[in-house]
């Protein structure tokens, strides 16, 4: 497995990795942020693959790679976490009786237990929102995570939260 770096005047820089398996992925980073990711299978001249990234999107698929949005769980810790622990996406009423508060004011973790771990709003997803700032809006859906009787608590709290 090799690795080599390229420039390219003009354009960026050539990224290209000689991948384990056979073939190679490469990557060019073009100087208006714009990024192509091509596959080249073993003994191919043409890409199998292609793929072409805003400077945003690039980012986001980074974190990815690099496990900072998401990290495996050893097997015997995802025993215990999955009979303790869930998630659920639970969309938020008009009528909820925290709707226009922030986090903090709506005391969700002291009177439920649960947490709210992300909030998706439109098209965008605050991750780890910050309670004093992130006000709760009708039609957010927020990610909640706690044991099954705190998400329950958590619906009865909100009184127009919907699974």
């Amino acid at each position: 497995m090799g690795f080599r770096e390229t420039d390219l005047p003009g354009v960026g820089k050539r990224y290209t990795l000689e991948l384990k398996g056979g073939g190679e992925l490469t990557l060019i980073i073009h100087n208006t942020g714009r990024r192509e990711i091509y596959i080249i299978e073993d003994e191919e001249e043409e890409p199998t693959c292609v793929i072409s990234l805003t400077e945003d999107e690039a980012k986001e698929l980074g974190f990815l790679l690099a496990g900072t949005t998401y990290q495996p769980v050893a097997p015997e810790k995802m025993e215990l976490i999955m009979r303790e622990m869930v998630m659920e996406w639970v969309k938020v009423g008009g009528k909820a009786s925290f709707v226009g508060k922030t986090i903090a004011q709506a005391q969700i973790r002291k009177r439920t237990g649960a947490s709210i771990v992300a909030i998706i709003r439109k098209e965008n997803m605050f991750v780890n929102p910050d309670p004093n700032e992130t006000r709760i809006e009708p039609g957010d859906i927020l990610v909640i995570a706690g044991t099954r009787g705190q998400l329950k608590s958590f619906l009865e709290y909100c009184g127009d939260c919907h699974l």
